[in-house]
């Protein structure tokens, strides 16, 4: 069978000429158009029946061509309305000015003065009913006002034993933490250790006291906190010493502004 091209023609007049699929009139792309037409095959037939004389219908013509349907247009894009223009987003608060006008913000509050921040310091000693930390002893000397030894805390020798002591008693520490966090769990949860837990409590002391409370570990703790003792007393004296040494090169300075 001889390839003839497609007979699909698109509404806008133009012709499809691509080769027909099989024993169709039409490509294999244009086929789904023409469900149930005529083959090639049956046209022929048609065709040498009516050659011997029959007369014919119009349709029945050799040259007549099925019709041909439209191709269906591809449905338009949905029209889309434009979108209104969006509004400009607001700037963020100005907190500074909200907070004078509630009355809460001073704009005009001036630093502290510097025997103030001498009596802040002292202060807060006080209250913690402890001596001066560095920056404090630091801030006290370097305003003037004098550091006593109360103020200053422990000395050298002091310092390093303490420090040993804080190292050892927390190495004795260490077995009870683990029950105490299994308390405090067992208490947030609105449970109870019951009987059996003070075995387990037991079982966890003695396993980890064994383990840790050996006089090789106590040594490493004790040095460790000696160690931090004597850290902290040089940074208090450090402190002190730049305290004074500051406060005297204010001193001179005025002097010579004089």
């Amino acid at each position: 069978m001889e390839a003839i091209n497609c007979k699909h023609v698109e509404p806008n007049g133009k012709v499809c000429r691509r080769v027909a699929f099989r024993n169709l009139f039409y490509c294999y792309a244009h086929r789904h158009l023409y469900l149930g037409g005529e083959t090639r095959t049956e046209y022929e037939k048609r065709r040498k029946t009516l050659s011997e004389g029959r007369k014919t219908l119009p349709e029945e013509d050799p040259d007549y061509e099925p019709p041909i349907m439209k191709a269906m247009l591809e449905d338009p894009e949905p029209r889309t309305d434009p979108e209104p223009e969006q509004e400009p987003r607001p700037l963020p608060p100005d907190w500074d000015e909200l907070q004078e006008e509630g009355g809460w913000w001073d704009a005009a509050l001036v630093d502290p003065t510097p025997e103030e921040r001498k009596k802040e310091a002292l202060a807060n000693a006080e209250a913690a009913k402890r001596s001066l930390k560095a920056e404090e002893i630091y801030t006290v000397a370097s305003l003037g006002g004098e550091v006593t030894d109360e103020m200053f805390g422990r000395d050298l020798p002091s310092s390093i034993v303490m420090g040993g002591i804080t190292g050892a008693g927390i190495l004795l520490a260490i077995p009870f933490l683990p029950v105490i966090a299994l308390i405090v769990l067992a208490a947030a949860f609105g449970g109870n250790v019951g009987s059996g837990g003070g075995a387990v409590a037991t079982d966890i002391i003695s396993s980890m006291s064994e383990q840790l409370w050996k006089p090789p570990i106590f040594a490493i703790f004790i040095s460790g906190g000696s160690l931090l003792g004597f850290s902290d007393h040089r940074k208090r004296t450090e402190a002190l010493a730049r305290g004074y040494a500051d406060l005297g090169e204010a001193a001179e300075s005025g002097n010579d502004l004089q």
